[in-house]
């Protein structure tokens, strides 16, 4: 495994930290956000990348970043959180351009009730950032909330009768 790159190093200290503006200096200018919610849009552009994460940064607690990986120009963050008291785990798989930066990040959650949970909480902080109407915000939040309420449920009251 090669040494990990500078950008990495204060990405994930920052991360842990929630210091924006640390983790919005490792970014590309070019940056894209792969959402782990739709392939419907991408967000582009550090200030963009950065309203996404703030807003998640006001949801999510207790953020742990367990362990990071990677050679050359991909990078992996694994952590945990917890989202209104439950366990999110993420995976930010980031590609660094040839300056060092941090030009794609892609980000996976489980389990898929605290994605769909996420995506029922994180609009309003969204609107309020600029990054989509409040109307699609409320949307947003409506549509997340019926697989999340049903998925937790499942989680609580299926699963562990089918061991």
């Amino acid at each position: 495994m090669s040494a990990t790159p500078t950008a990495i190093t204060a990405w994930e200290a920052a991360d842990r930290r929630q210091d924006l503006a640390l983790m919005k200096a490792q970014l590309a200018p070019g940056v894209q956000l792969i959402s782990p919610l739709t392939d419907q849009f991408t967000f582009n552009g550090p200030d963009e990348v950065m309203a996404v994460f703030e807003s998640a940064f006001v949801l999510l607690r207790d953020i742990v970043v367990h362990k990071v990986t990677g050679a050359e120009q991909d990078w992996v963050l694994w952590g945990t959180n917890t989202l209104r008291g439950k366990n999110l785990e993420e995976v930010q798989w980031l590609h660094l351009d040839d300056d060092g930066l941090i030009d794609q990040i892609t980000l996976f959650i489980r389990p898929v009730a605290a994605a769909a949970e996420l995506l029922a909480h994180i609009g309003p902080p969204m609107a309020k950032r600029g990054l989509m109407g409040r109307r699609w915000a409320r949307v947003a939040a409506f549509l997340g909330l019926i697989p999340s309420g049903q998925l937790r449920s499942a989680e609580r009251f299926i699963m562990p009768r089918l061991r």
